[in-house]
């Protein structure tokens, strides 16, 4: 694969992990929330205790972190105990991440000679994998260079991992503070050789590494006979016992100095897991939470399920909106029970991206649309994620089969579709569907949606006035006066569109404006509604 990189994009895909995660932990700070569905906390929560019970927990999970942790780990093993249905539950699970732009971690600690693992890049690193994470956990007693494959797979594939230096069970000091007898190391701990041959793979990167280490929240008495300091390791810490198991921020941060900079601490705070359990938006409407965390779980089977297997680009993409025939089509429309697709617009400047952005922070249960595209990828933009990134001939294929619901070429270079298969598949799971788009594709969803006979409600978002709005765009800075000028005539027009479309909120403050918005979804989906 990177055979064809420069230097430059290497050193930039190498670092692509480090960078997320740290950019993750300045805006939700420095906890990886573990998803651990426990056989005592499945029968607590009201689940079964089961593969279903799993993933319904996790999808819980999801719904709390959301907005408010830097990433979330699965505990592999809480999931490989049910089989081949547990892997299954794991996957769509992490599909549900994806979707959510949360950072995933798999605690699956592999391990093994070279030769045994190095398949491992293959089920969570590349692109079609079928359990595609972020990034897992290693062990590395047959040898720290024994990892040298999958970690190279890894970085490759702006994937990181995390390497058991010190762990927090006590029984493990004996061997990792045990002192080398020969090797490049000798004379120093396991531990420490283990986090010396890690930073190896950090020290070209600028900022936060890739390859992480994970050190125990409670091992505070052997850290300093290990002979690490976590101060001059330049990649993640993940650091277990965090809640549950004793460990607290604040004497954590005192015996850890390191700790916000790098650290990523790993557990459930009791107050999370209260929070997690009723719900911020349902605290009041806990059977409504459970059947919501539902709902997200079926539409996110029927996206998995047989779209995270495949391969070669036309089967990567099935879940864009696979070939149906017309009667499957109508069938699906006449049996859907769920809310109205909610189209959001409004004139450029208005903030829709913004209102949108709080609406999921509040609310992450809404679903938004990714659009397919047929430019490349900008730095920094994931496929799944910030669109669907795909060929000129798939397009056009997917185009001519009627399997999007708009579709337009912008500035006569790329084409521009939203896919009408997830559209679908989300309203029939009842779950809150949106779609953000501009003025000319709103009116192309109401020409195509008549023809599909899909229920939809048009929300226009309305500035308070057009001098904010002219404020806002000048303030933003991304155009030049002239392009300025262009928008603002352009919003003119748009402004006028403004009686065609269902509902007006008016983008005052943004808070409201997101609150408004949902009680807008809350009344077609049969929702609480914001009062507050």
């Amino acid at each position: 694969m990177t055979q064809s990189l420069t230097d430059k994009e290497r050193e930039a895909m190498h670092s692509d992990f480090g960078l997320r995660l740290s950019n993750s932990m300045k805006q939700y700070g420095p906890l990886c929330v573990g998803i651990d569905p426990h056989r005592g906390v499945l029968e607590n929560w009201g689940y079964s205790v089961d593969a279903e019970g799993a993933e319904l927990f996790a999808m819980r999970m999801l719904q709390a972190a959301s907005g408010r942790a830097a990433a979330v780990k699965f505990q592999l093993s809480m999931f490989e105990r049910y089989g081949s249905r547990g892997f299954v539950a794991l996957e769509r699970a992490l599909y549900a991440a994806r979707q959510m732009e949360l950072i995933t971690i798999v605690d699956c600690l592999h391990g093994g000679l070279s030769t045994t693992i190095s398949a491992i890049a293959d089920a969570y690193f590349k692109p079609d994998a079928p359990m595609l994470a972020d990034a897992i956990t290693l062990l590395p007693y047959y040898g720290a260079r024994s990892l040298g494959g999958v970690i190279n797979d890894a970085l490759d594939n702006g994937r990181g991992v995390f390497i058991a230096s010190l762990t927090s069970n006590p029984e493990g000091a004996s061997l990792q503070t045990a002192i080398r007898q020969n090797g490049e190391y000798k004379g120093k701990t396991v531990a420490y050789g283990i986090a010396a041959t890690a930073q190896k793979y950090n020290k070209s990167v600028k900022g936060l590494g890739s390859v992480g280490l994970i050190i125990g929240a409670t091992i505070s008495q052997w850290l300093q006979e290990s002979g690490i300091e976590p101060g001059d390791f330049t990649g993640p810490i993940l650091s277990p016992g965090y809640g549950w198991q004793g460990a607290e921020g604040q004497r954590s941060e005192e015996r850890v100095p390191w700790h916000q900079r790098q650290c990523v601490g790993d557990g459930v705070p009791r107050d999370f897991a209260k929070r997690a359990r009723h719900g911020r938006a349902h605290r009041k409407h806990p059977d409504h939470c459970r059947r919501c965390t539902q709902g997200i779980a079926r539409s996110h089977r029927r996206h998995v399920d047989g779209a995270t297997r495949t391969h070669g680009e036309s089967e990567r993409i099935a879940h864009l909106g696979g070939t149906m025939s017309e009667q499957s089509r109508q069938s699906q429309a006449t049996e859907r029970q769920g809310g109205r697709l909610i189209v959001l617009t409004g004139p450029t400047a208005v903030g829709k991206g913004t209102v949108e952005t709080a609406l999921r922070k509040a609310h992450p249960e809404v679903w938004v649309s990714v659009s397919a595209t047929t430019r490349d990828p900008r730095p920094g933009e994931r496929d799944g994620v910030n669109y669907w990134f795909i060929s000129e001939p798939e397009f056009l294929r997917r185009q001519e089969a009627g399997e999007f619901l708009e579709t337009a070429v912008v500035h006569g270079m790329a084409h521009y579709g939203t896919p009408l298969e997830p559209v679908r598949e989300h309203l029939a799971g009842n779950v809150p569907t949106i779609l953000e788009i501009d003025l000319q594709g709103a009116r192309r969803v109401k020409e195509r949606a008549k023809e599909l006979g899909l229920d939809v409600v048009y929300v226009f978002i309305a500035p308070p006035s057009f001098d904010e709005l002219k404020k806002r765009l000048i303030g933003r800075g991304t155009e030049t006066p002239e392009q300025q000028a262009k928008r603002l005539e352009t919003a003119k027009v748009e402004l006028a569109a403004e009686p065609e479309f269902d509902v007006t909120i008016v983008n005052e403050q943004v808070d409201k404006a997101a609150r408004d918005l949902w009680n807008v979804i809350a009344q077609e989906y049969g929702l609480p509604q914001d009062t507050d």
